[in-house]
């Protein structure tokens, strides 16, 4: 037969060790949940950059063709 102290070190470590697996448990779940997000927002991210690529390249083609009017304009006023 074991001492009592011995038994409630056993009990306590025995609680320990349940609540650091349930730590572990709870930071690899979060883990989980934030390498989720993370690439959701890296999807976000990749989408809105290749949105402002269109964006920039219909304001530019915008300003060409306004720029063109402008000329064509211009000239007609000429003559």
């Amino acid at each position: 037969m074991k001492p009592n102290w011995v038994v409630g070190a056993m009990i306590v470590t025995e609680n320990l060790i349940k609540t650091l697996e349930s730590k572990v448990d709870d930071l690899v779940e979060l883990s989980t949940q934030l390498k989720a997000e993370n690439m959701a927002l890296k999807k976000r991210v990749s989408d809105l950059q290749h949105d402002k690529r269109n964006l920039a390249d219909r304001h530019r083609k915008a300003n060409e063709y306004i720029e063109r009017s402008i000329s064509r304009l211009q000239k007609l006023e000429g003559n």
